[in-house]
């Protein structure tokens, strides 16, 4: 398709339509129907295609460029700016290993986000109010800040006003606040494999995990409910969507059962959202089933950049009262560089793009790792950052991971996510994402194959 021909989809939607014009720039950019280089219409051709007035589309090629998308040049035109120059950002300091471990975001060098999060900073440079933005703000954000934070939790299923919404630094700064706020000495419900993070804050708390059984759907209900009768915690930490680390999706069905159970045995849920965003189309999450008695955490920094700090807690209303007095005596205040970036970018449509080019960019890793895979059963979804694996009972785990370290390939054991001490399942979690680039990538799946289709080596592991 010549450059100058391109014709925005434009979706349906409230916002002005210079912003959904940028929106769909960057959603053919991520999909690349348009490449660095290429030159875009001009204004009077982009205004008759779509019907608009020159100043609807001079205020739309601004936006565009001010988000990184585009560049223009006097007297020659507009460009897409180049989001794959090596040299232009290199996230990834030791290149001696290919890291399969962490969940970390799959990012490019030179991509989306960070030109966005460049554009974001050189603007921010230059604001007259920069002063206010460097120094404290109220503990659980400003009005708007919470507004900001209401629209993105929509995205996943959420319904919240801005009085319901706490601001806070990132997801793992909402568990800690939510677990020291919400659970007692009887301790906290935790699926039997789960997010390292939340048994870390448990830990730290002084909080004992109670395990509960999970399937390739999520929580079991009827060990959900064994387990809520005989320890009696009256907290149940779980992600329904995208779970970390099988990567399960809970149906509605099982969503509902977790409800009543928790209902009966009078269990606040707090449900970590924070991979949500990844996922189009999931069933409503457990906070809009049971809102009265659920606190939601979503965060921007897996879908968009890690280094945006931001993150939002939905909860009852007459509970944020105490979170902001958690936030105060956690942190005192939120970055206000960062939640002014992340209100920013949930307004004009930048941290649904960049979502989006996630999502994208995981799609296309989950397809090399079924492709490379196709002989090893493991559970995993379309846009997942990760894979779960199970290892046939004649070898070990730690085993196989001891063998790819040797060959320079690291990859996440199942320990770090069990809730018991020694009850580790025989299984590995495979990070998609932190390869910094797909040929990285499909190098040490390569490795991991080779490997399971190895005979054991040790005698431990050939025992039947």
């Amino acid at each position: 398709m010549p450059s100058h021909a391109w014709k925005p989809r434009l979706r349906r939607s409230s916002a002005p339509l210079y912003a959904a014009i940028v929106d769909a720039l960057a959603a053919d950019i991520s999909a690349g129907k348009l490449r660095a280089g290429d030159r875009l219409p001009t204004h009077r051709e982009l205004a008759n295609a779509v019907g608009a007035s020159l100043g609807t589309i001079t205020r739309a090629y601004a936006e565009a460029e001010r988000r990184g998308l585009v560049r223009g040049q006097v007297g020659s035109g507009t460009f897409v700016n180049n989001l794959t120059d090596r040299d232009a950002y290199s996230p990834m300091l030791d290149r001696d290993r290919i890291d399969l471990g962490p969940t970390a975001t799959p990012i490019m060098s030179g991509d989306l986000g960070h030109c966005a999060l460049a554009a974001a900073l050189a603007e921010l440079s230059s604001r007259a109010d920069l002063g206010a933005l460097s120094g404290y703000q109220s503990h659980g954000g400003t009005a708007a800040q919470r507004a900001a934070g209401g629209r993105w939790l929509a995205s996943t299923g959420v319904v919240a006003s801005p009085d319901e919404i706490t601001v806070c630094s990132g997801a793992q700064h909402a568990t800690v606040m939510l677990l020291s706020a919400l659970a007692t000495t009887t301790g906290v419900l935790v699926e039997e494999v789960t997010y390292p993070g939340a048994l870390g804050a448990a830990q730290w708390l002084r909080l004992p995990t109670h395990p509960v059984a999970v399937d390739e759907d999520g929580l079991i209900p009827d060990a959900l409910a064994q387990a809520c009768r005989s320890s009696g915690a009256k907290v149940l930490y779980c992600t329904p969507t995208n779970h970390n680390p099988t990567t399960s999706i809970m149906p509605l069905e099982r969503r509902q059962e977790v409800v009543t159970i928790c209902r009966k045995y009078g269990v606040t849920i707090i449900e970590n959202g924070a991979l949500a965003p990844l996922v189009s189309g999931a069933p409503p999450p457990l906070s809009a089933l049971a809102p009265e008695a659920t606190y939601y955490i979503g965060s921007l920094s897996k879908a968009t950049v890690p280094a945006l700090r931001v993150g939002f807690i939905r909860s009852p209303l007459e509970a944020r009262r105490s979170l902001e007095i958690a936030a105060g005596a956690t942190v005192w205040s939120g970055s206000p560089l960062l939640v002014e970036i992340a209100t920013q970018w949930i307004h004009d449509g930048t941290a649904a793009a960049i979502r989006d080019a996630r999502r994208s960019e995981a799609a296309a890793r989950q397809t090399i790792a079924a492709e490379i895979l196709k002989n090893h059963p493991y559970l995993a979804h379309a846009t997942a950052y990760f894979l779960w694996m199970r290892i046939p009972e004649h070898r070990r785990a730690m085993e196989l991971l001891e063998q790819a370290a040797a060959r320079n390939v690291l990859i996440g054991p199942a320990h770090v996510f069990a809730a018991r001490a020694g009850s580790a399942p025989n299984a590995i979690r495979v990070s998609l994402g932190a390869a910094r680039s797909r040929n990285e990538l499909e190098r040490g799946l390569t490795v991991l194959a080779k490997l399971l289709d190895e005979s054991p080596t040790s005698p431990w592991s050939a025992m039947p």
